[in-house]
């Protein structure tokens, strides 16, 4: 691949990790209780990567990635055409008894709890066909919201309904070895932890703080416990690169960083809802 074709891969990357980021602002909006037109507009007022977009963009980019995720915002055909099929009354019926016991949850980690459960099969079906269900249902979000019947009550701001729905990352220094040369060297420590089940997907000393060890221990988390539905961080170099947010939007991941100098026990509410 020559200079040229590499500096355009480069832009149109950089432009579908720009429009990752405003679809995820929309969701944060709606989630939090604004309109989609509401949501569309506060996103439209604010600058992307020095561009701004406009409402219609926006919502454009929204129902592409809602039915076909990451790869619709780059300009590809859809990834996953074919391959969905009918659901199952089996399926239904598990998924509506999931909403029902966890109104909370996203669609997406109720599929990925239904995964998790053997109840659905990776390929053979689409968010847009469980979010059909449970509005035949009267059980999607919108809905539920209207209702209030099922989202009432208390919810613990630092603790997830389910596992994978939230993976926490940081690094700290680690022993200093003295090595047979007789030269020291410093460690560090990648860790990722649950938030709902407190486990450890992995662990592991390495020789720099630098984002290809990050890499390889997220690598050997996935390996292990699947796919997380969002990522949160500090703003550690390791985590602030912009190849990590390239790898998070292909898999689906949505990346959260701390405000800079907060602590984390003072900001997840605001940056995980």
């Amino acid at each position: 691949m020559n200079e040229s074709n590499q500096n355009k891969q480069q832009s149109l990357q950089d432009r579908a990790l720009s429009r990752f980021a405003a679809v995820q602002m929309i969701k944060q909006a709606l989630g939090s209780g604004l309109s989609l037109l509401r949501a569309l507009e506060q996103v439209s007022q604010q600058p992307w990567e020095g561009r701004y977009y406009s409402a219609s963009s926006l919502e454009a980019w929204w129902y592409r990635y809602r039915h076909e995720g990451f790869c619709a915002l780059q300009s590809k055909p859809r990834c996953d055409k074919g391959s969905h099929k009918a659901l199952d009354p089996e399926v239904v019926e598990n998924l509506i008894e999931l909403r029902k016991q966890y109104p909370h949850l996203t669609l997406r980690a109720l599929a990925t709890e239904l995964l998790r459960r053997g109840v659905l099969q990776p390929g053979a079906f689409s968010l847009s066909s469980l979010h059909r269900r449970l509005a035949a249902a009267g059980l999607d979000r919108q809905s539920l919201k209207a209702g209030s019947a099922l989202l009432g009550g208390p919810t613990k701001a630092f603790e997830s309904a389910l596992p994978n729905m939230l993976w926490m990352a940081d690094c700290m220094h680690g022993p200093t070895l003295s090595l047979e040369s007789g030269k020291s060297q410093r460690t560090f420590l990648f860790g990722l932890i649950d938030d709902a089940s407190r486990l450890c997907p992995h662990a592991q000393f390495y020789p720099q703080e630098r984002l290809e060890w990050f890499l390889h221990c997220l690598r050997q988390a996935l390996l292990s416990r699947g796919v997380p539905e969002k990522l949160y961080t500090d703003n550690g170099p390791a985590f602030r690169s912009k190849h990590l947010g390239y790898v998070c939007a292909n898999l689906n991941i949505r990346l959260i960083h701390a405000k800079p100098y907060h602590a984390w026990s003072k900001e997840l509410v605001s940056y995980c809802t």
